[in-house]
Order: structure tokens, then sequence, then C-alpha cells
């Protein structure tokens, strides 16, 4: 499985648009790359989730949801 990782500027710049396997090594790498990007600045990270149940992977956040959702995480 693979998913489509893009980064945004403030402004809706794509910074960063790439496919992602579902590997914790390429992700790490993902994230790696965004928060380089970010220099420090805070990134809040978007997560759009189809298909069975799922929750939310942002302590801050609460959202148990059916079908379709975004969830909204601040770290």
């Amino acid at each position: 499985m693979r998913f489509h990782g893009l980064d945004l500027d403030a402004e809706g710049s794509v910074l960063l648009s790439r496919r992602v396997a579902n590997d914790e090594p390429e992700l790490l790498t993902f994230i790696g790359a965004v928060l380089a990007l970010a220099d420090g600045s805070q990134v809040t990270w978007a997560i759009d989730m189809t298909g069975a149940n799922w929750r939310c992977c942002s302590p801050s956040c609460a959202t148990t949801a059916r079908r379709s959702s975004t969830c909204l995480a601040t770290w």
C-alpha cells in the first residue's frame, strides 16, 4: 500500500509531493523531509482516510470515524 504525501506552505504552494510506502522507514524519511522544509516552524498534519473504521493518531484529536474523515493535528 502506498500513500500520497503532500507538503504545502501557508499560502498553499506545493513544497513537496510524492508517493510514500506504508513502511516505517519510508514514512519517517518523508516526515523528516517535511520537518526540514519547515525549518523549525510549526507543522500541521492532515490525515484523510477512507474505508474502514479508524482512530486518529494524534493524542489531541478525539476523532473516530466511519467511511471517510479528515483529522488535523498540530505537533
